[in-house]
């Protein structure tokens, strides 16, 4: 017998094809911890949901659209509502509007006091004011399509490749001549976003970059463009002071000054977003937690999540789903607030929470394919090195005395079976040893190990290794 140490895996990226490799990583994400650690890097679990909020009167299917918080309120649009929510979840419905019920809904203030929310919504635009919702009836303002802030004006985009400016600093005043058009490549415009004092107005294939040059008839003027469009309108997301966005070739991007964006994607992420037909069906938020900022872009079918520092991808599921049920994530005080996609449910997110706002945070780990080929293997023992004795001490069974579900695949993961339940110990019983003995024999394709806990317990796992003997040398 021979005692190896197994790879774990630093992000989630499937091979092509399955024997070439399955490793996953669900609900959880890869974290340094340095040389001065036992080992250099580990995975937890990702931030749990706890229940914050449930607006009323929102329809089923309809969920919370886009959040933002102003003068230490937390204002979302739910459903075709405007609601105001308090730091103590006390709620206030500003208003209703008379907007689609399935386009994106954007979201921006501007910097006076009083202080304008402007939303958008597939031709429609509101305003609030001193919390209260107005329709923009300015005869001025073109049919808007989506919304961004930069500089003391209010930005939108609209038909037939123009965009407007309004008044300054003010969501209800707009100039019919106040507008210009993105036509350096013969495209759609899709998409206004706003970074740095500038504007980017994305189009299907190209983006241009717009400043403010403090001009008399128009305020900002074409600096340079570049060759690469959008995907997905509503998958722009600020990260680390930059952009991030899907482009019109599938894969995910992100502005670098100076440079031409940088593909952040790897070919699974690619190959997901490939899978999708409609492009309006994937949305994005990003947020900083435990000092990692994280950009998600989510569809009906699946969740991915890019961490900025470690410049990894991971997934995440709500149990018994395809995909995340979080729509937005704002920073709200010291609270991290998530919206739910179908629900009007609002939740508080972070590390303290072990579960997903009552249903199971699963956080799975499937590691690269364990091989000696063309040897077979036979696997005498496996050896887990995770956060023990960890038992909550009192609640339920499976949270007093927690345990971690092993499973393997001979086929590169596409299907699992003999599935193994391991103990974790319970509160103090941290010598507890996580092991699995007498596994039997992997083809000479190699064996795929998965683990999996969903226990409101801490979570970690540091290093693998597996006691196994070469078979037919």
């Amino acid at each position: 017998m021979t005692l190896i140490p197994l790879q774990l895996p630093t992000r989630s990226n499937k091979a092509k094809f399955p024997q070439g490799g399955s490793a996953q990583l669900n609900n959880c994400y890869v974290s340094e911890i340095g040389e001065e650690g036992k080992v250099q890097r580990a995975i937890y679990a990702s931030d749990g949901l706890q229940g914050f909020c449930l607006l009323q009167s929102v329809a089923d299917g309809l969920g919370c659209r886009a959040g933002l918080v102003l003068d230490g309120a937390l204002y979302v649009v739910a459903g075709v509502s405007l609601y105001k929510v308090t730091d103590t979840g006390v709620q206030t419905l500003i208003g209703s509007m008379n907007i689609s019920t399935t386009a994106p809904v954007f979201m921006e203030r501007n910097r006076r006091v009083p202080t304008d929310i402007g939303i958008v919504c597939d031709g429609l635009m509101y305003y609030c004011r001193a919390d209260v919702l107005t329709q923009v009836t300015d005869t001025d303002l073109l049919s808007p399509i989506t919304l961004a802030f930069s500089d003391g004006y209010f930005g939108i985009t609209t038909a037939q490749n123009k965009w407007q400016i309004g008044a300054i600093d003010d969501a209800s005043a707009w100039d019919r001549l106040d507008f210009a058009t993105a036509d350096a490549d013969p495209d759609s415009l899709v998409r206004i976003a706003a970074i740095q004092g500038q504007f980017l107005l994305f189009g299907e294939k190209s983006v241009e970059i717009w400043q403010d040059t403090g001009g008399g008839d128009f305020a900002y003027q074409r600096s340079f463009v570049i060759p690469m469009g959008i995907f997905a309108a509503n998958s722009v997301a600020t990260i680390d002071g930059t952009i991030a966005w899907v482009a019109h070739d599938r894969t995910v991007r992100m502005l670098a000054a100076g440079d031409a964006p940088s593909i952040i994607s790897d070919p699974d992420v690619e190959r997901d977003i490939q899978t999708v037909e409609d492009g309006s069906t994937i949305n994005a938020t990003s947020w900083v937690s435990g000092g990692h900022t994280f950009y998600k872009i989510t569809c009906p079918e699946w969740t991915w999540v890019y961490d900025t520092r470690q410049k990894r991808w991971h997934q995440r599921k709500t149990y018994n789903r395809p995909c995340w049920r979080v729509s937005f994530v704002v920073q709200f005080g010291n609270r991290l607030i998530a919206g739910d996609a179908t629900t009007g449910a609002l939740f508080e997110m972070g590390p303290q929470f072990a579960d997903d706002a009552g249903d199971p945070l699963v956080s799975s780990v499937v590691l690269p394919p364990v091989h000696a080929f063309p040897y077979r293997l036979t696997h005498d023992a496996l050896y887990i090195d995770v956060q023990r004795g960890v038992g909550t001490g009192q609640g339920a069974a499976q949270d007093v005395d927690p345990s971690l579900m092993l499973e393997w695949s001979h086929d590169g993961g596409e299907t699992f079976h003999v599935q193994r339940t391991l103990k974790l110990g319970p509160q103090g019983k941290a010598l507890t040893r996580v092991r699995a003995h007498r596994l039997g024999q992997a083809p000479e394709n190699g064996r795929v190990y998965r683990l999996s806990w969903s226990a409101k317990v801490d979570r970690a796992l540091y290093a693998m290794a597996a006691d196994v003997t070469k078979d037919g040398e």
